[in-house]
């Protein structure tokens, strides 16, 4: 219990100081062009510092072919809130995210995804939802990577939730292939609820392409259920 509580008490201080520290960087940088592109340098070596600062140890795996494409949609699963790190760190593209928009409002670290074009949700107003996806639009448009987590939400057990179609919508629309990921460890490290933070081993891992260029909206279902079996087969 008292290693729990000293592993969480410099977990939570080494996330607070390297997000204000790299925060301040990406938004003295963020004039760069173009936009957001220096922003994810710094985002990428916050993340890496949190893993080895707090002892996770992590191990990155990206497909060959998902690493080649110059554009994809990555989709998720969601268990923890240090999933978004292993994630910066498997997506080689250019990214955006979609992200609460609460975070937006967080010192710094919300401050510079704001001026790197990153996609708020606010999950309490779903008539928003078609600015959301207009949002995705423009990045999958200029020529950016997003990351969708199908589900929604994190899951608050565990398990894989039931998919949410408008990702799915948004890449037969743009022909962009889908790139399954599967996050593993994550949640035993830090939990979907609560403060506590325990060290342990993570993974992620980014799957083959789904091409989506040839299918129509009535490939939906197919898709999604496809996607669905990549990510609990990568997850492991």
């Amino acid at each position: 219990m008292l290693r729990d509580l000293v592993v969480s008490v410099w977990s939570w201080a080494v996330i607070a100081l390297t997000a204000t520290l790299y925060g301040i960087l990406a938004i003295l940088t963020s004039w760069i062009p173009p936009r957001g592109r220096l922003y994810l340098f710094w985002a990428r070596l916050w993340a890496r510092s949190i893993l080895f600062l707090t002892g996770v140890p992590a191990t990155i795996e990206t497909a060959d072919e998902a690493a080649a494409l110059p554009q994809a949609i990555y989709m998720s699963n969601h268990e923890s809130g240090i999933d978004i790190l292993l994630l910066l760190l498997v997506i080689p593209q250019d990214v955006r995210f979609l992200a609460k928009r609460s975070l937006f409002y967080v010192p710094f670290m919300g401050w510079s995804m704001w001026l790197a074009g990153f996609v708020p949700v606010d999950r309490r107003r779903t008539e928003k939802a078609r600015e959301v996806l207009s949002g995705l639009d423009r990045c999958l448009a200029g020529g950016t990577s997003v990351l969708i987590f199908p589900e929604g939400t994190r899951s608050r057990d565990g398990s894989l939730g039931a998919f949410k179609k408008s990702g799915f919508l948004t890449a037969l629309k743009s022909g962009v292939p889908i790139v399954p990921v599967g996050v593993s460890g994550a949640r035993a490290v830090l939990g979907a609820q609560g403060m506590v933070v325990r060290r342990g081993p993570v993974r992620v891992r980014a799957g083959r392409p789904i091409p989506t260029a040839e299918l129509g909206v009535h490939d939906r279902a197919a898709l999604m259920d496809r996607v669905r079996r990549e990510i609990l087969a990568l997850r492991g």
